[in-house]
């Protein structure tokens, strides 16, 4: 029996809408709309704790009869890859690949094990509708082969192995809870931290280093820090996080901090 792993749905099959989710916010946002005519043949979705060309999860087709929705986790193998460079509107180029999984409890497709085994009108409407549904977003998706369920583990690992190269030491600095509402903010902040990044350190810097002047007084803050190891900085990822904690602790400005480290062998 294949390996099983575990696919996120962002987007259910049969949907006009595109749906992405936001690790930040925990929520899945709707981020486009299909063409009239145009929807998603299959679930769409993605492998949690993996890396791809683009800095995203890698995405996943699960092909299947069943009816999921966004948000849902389906147990599934997978049965292969299709390898792809996408070309972006500035000309960028990038490996995006787009690994097919079967669900487990899936009956229809219960003797797929390889793409082969699929037939070749269904493998033709799936790569018609990437390379349309990046044509329509002024892109192009040029398909470099049908890959096997072994060269997609192969890659699969390697997308792991990407998301756990940690160079980057991440800190968020915080006011210390005063409240009980602030303690229950911090321990979500602390579950997503750790769900997305493997493991969080958290340490109390009691005063800060560093005295700030108010209305003729000087103060020292308490502050609690949070602190992750990542492979990469995403911006976009610290920025969202950053102006959410700056609402939800009342704060007009929360110091985050990104400091590269060396790796030796």
């Amino acid at each position: 029996m294949k390996t099983c792993i575990q696919v996120v749905i962002e987007t259910p099959g049969g949907s006009q809408e595109k749906f992405d989710y936001d690790p930040a916010q925990r929520l899945f946002i709707l981020t486009k709309i299909l063409p009239s005519g145009m929807v998603f043949p299959f679930d769409f979705g993605f492998l949690p704790g993996t890396v791809g060309g683009d800095g995203d999860p890698l995405d996943v087709l699960v092909i299947s009869e069943l009816q999921t929705f966004t948000g849902c986790m389906v147990e599934c193998r997978i049965i292969g890859v299709i390898t792809a460079i996408q070309t972006e509107r500035n000309g960028e180029k990038m490996r995006n690949d787009r690994f097919l999984a079967i669900p487990q409890i899936s009956l229809v497709y219960s003797s797929v094990n390889e793409i082969r085994d699929l037939p070749k009108a269904l493998l033709e409407q799936i790569e018609q509708f990437f390379i349309n549904y990046n044509e329509q977003a002024e892109k192009s998706f040029k398909i470099l082969e049908y890959a096997t369920a072994k060269t997609a583990a192969i890659l699969i690992e390697k997308g792991r192995e990407e998301n756990t190269i940690k160079t980057q030491l991440i800190q968020l600095f915080l006011p210390f809870p005063k409240s009980s509402a602030a303690e229950k903010k911090l321990s979500q902040l602390e579950t997503v931290l750790t769900k997305k990044f493997g493991g969080i350190s958290i340490f109390n810097q009691t005063p800060v280093s560093g005295k700030w002047r108010k209305n003729g007084k000087t103060e020292q803050d308490e502050l609690i820090v949070f602190e992750v190891m990542a492979a990469t900085f995403e911006l976009n990822y610290w920025k969202t996080l950053k102006t959410k904690l700056e609402k939800d602790f009342h704060q007009q400005e929360i110091l985050l901090r990104s400091l590269a480290i060396g790796m030796t062998d």
